[in-house]
């Protein structure tokens, strides 16, 4: 009997830590990988944020010890917007869409209420993405050209915070109203690379294309010109 007991105890203890080593498993550390769906690293201040909202949970990625997937709880009040966007900018054509809540870095708020009779030059973007970085002097020279107009708004959604986009145009300049801290936003538009470029004219999406090309910036501008 007493040897049954030991036993049992025994299997508790291993249980027990098994279980403990299971839960400690959850990277707490700037040295655990964690990506979305598309495959985007986020940094561990971003994931590590996200996480702290409730929103969000870390799954065990199939593809290494100390890597995971995360994964955003669905909230009811996307609906409308996921059924339009499927991470492909080019479906976003002539698609209405409504604008989720945005903060810049000035504090200026921006919400459909806002931009919805508006038109609307909306970019995402990372401070680490190389052909994000390539296309900023192109949209720079966009932003200038039609920046005293009224109704066109230039807005760029980061997925770095506040001080990251302060630190990086200290030598790269990015003169879009920039909203920091976007995966939330980047995640409602389903954007599935980077950089995604979108002209919303009045609610109606009428020019998306992700990656950088010259041409692709030059046909924004073409597309921008008819909006106006």
């Amino acid at each position: 009997m007493k040897k049954l007991q030991i036993f049992l105890i025994a299997i508790y203890v291993f249980l027990s830590f098994n279980g403990f080593s299971q839960t400690t498993r959850i990277p707490l550390s700037e040295k655990s990988v964690v990506k979305d769906s598309t495959g985007l690293v986020y940094t561990y201040e971003n994931w590590s944020s996200l996480i702290k909202t409730g929103e969000y949970k870390l799954v065990k990625s199939k593809m290494g010890n100390d890597e995971y997937l995360i994964i955003g709880r669905e909230n009811v009040n996307d609906n409308e917007n996921k059924q339009i966007y499927r991470g492909n900018s080019a479906n976003f054509v002539g698609k209405k869409i409504k604008f989720p809540y945005m903060t810049d870095l000035q504090g200026r708020d921006y919400w459909n209420d806002i931009l919805k009779d508006k038109v609307v030059v909306l970019n995402f973007w990372f401070v680490k993405c190389a052909p994000c970085k390539a296309e900023i002097p192109l949209l720079n020279e966009l932003y200038w050209k039609y920046s005293e107009r009224e109704n066109v708004v230039f807005l760029a959604v980061c997925l770095d915070n506040g001080g990251m986009i302060s630190e990086f145009m200290k030598t790269t300049p990015f003169v879009y109203k920039q909203v920091p801290s976007g995966i939330e936003i980047a995640r409602k538009f389903n954007i599935a690379g980077y950089p995604t470029n979108l002209i919303i004219d009045k609610g109606v999406v009428k020019y998306g294309t992700t990656g950088f090309t010259k041409a692709n910036i030059q046909k924004a501008e073409e597309i921008l010109n008819q909006c106006l």
